[in-house]
């Protein structure tokens, strides 16, 4: 239930009452602002750190293709290795064969052993050159991630420093509201408090060439005269706010 207009008015404060419903608007203003900071701090901070642990899996799978192309790399010298034996040994039997057929057959798997390990050498060729690349990029991940790690320990002490000037700054604000809000008369404060709850948070608004800035509507110029002459609490007759006014606006 709205409070009536007259019965806000009080002769010793009514010079005052409208400025200072002005200023708890404001510091309660800077308070939402204040607040909204202090939550997006913590998640800019999570928000970096996520970011740093992505690129630090990043790295860790450019190390593990690195590692395994390395493995693999081992695994086909070593296959090769055994091939070049293996055809040695049959190299050497080629001497003691006794028919032509298994002269024949003898040499055809010497050729396909050959082959086979022509092919492993130029996948070795293939990985050795792929090794040499992924260590070069290795190289230069390492130190992306080294300096982004300094930027995000620097940048968190920043975020963390900044939290505590917040704090700082919001209890002072605090502070401050809870002096002004106890000058005004608790009908005032209770009226502005329920204009607030309703009107996202903005319960006193400066008219602008005779707009309400908070519903955008046009404020009877008789009721900007009152509050000129008067100095008492007028509501927006659309959206309910009440309308502070200064001279040079209604000009």
């Amino acid at each position: 239930m709205n409070v009536p207009d007259e019965t806000f008015r009080k002769e010793e404060t009514v010079d005052l009452l409208l400025p200072m419903l002005l200023s708890l608007q404001q510091i309660d203003d800077k308070l939402s602002a204040f607040g909204q900071k202090k939550k997006e701090i913590p998640e800019r901070i999570q928000a970096l750190e996520h970011a740093f642990e992505e690129e630090k899996k990043r790295l860790e799978a450019h190390k593990q293709r690195m590692k395994e192309a390395s493995l693999k790399q081992r695994q086909l010298e070593k296959k090769l290795q055994e091939s070049a034996e293996d055809r040695k040994k049959k190299q050497q039997k080629l001497l003691g064969v006794k028919t032509n057929e298994e002269y024949k057959a003898l040499l055809k798997e010497i050729e396909y052993a050959k082959q086979a390990d022509s092919g492993m050498e130029d996948e070795i060729l293939v990985l050795l050159e792929e090794i040499e690349s992924l260590e070069k990029a290795l190289r230069e991940e390492e130190r992306t991630t080294r300096e982004s790690e300094g930027k995000l320990q620097e940048e968190t002490r920043r975020l963390e420093r900044e939290i505590v000037e917040v704090d700082k700054e919001h209890r002072l604000l605090q502070g401050e509201r809870k002096r002004v809000a106890a000058e005004l008369d608790p009908a005032v404060l209770d009226d502005y408090e329920k204009i607030r709850s309703r009107r996202a948070g903005q319960a006193v608004v400066t008219v602008h060439k005779e707009v309400c800035p908070g519903c955008h509507m046009q404020v009877p110029p008789q009721t900007i005269n009152e509050v000129l002459q008067t100095g008492e609490i007028r509501h927006c007759p659309f959206c309910r706010r009440i309308l502070y006014c200064e001279l040079e606006e209604s000009a």
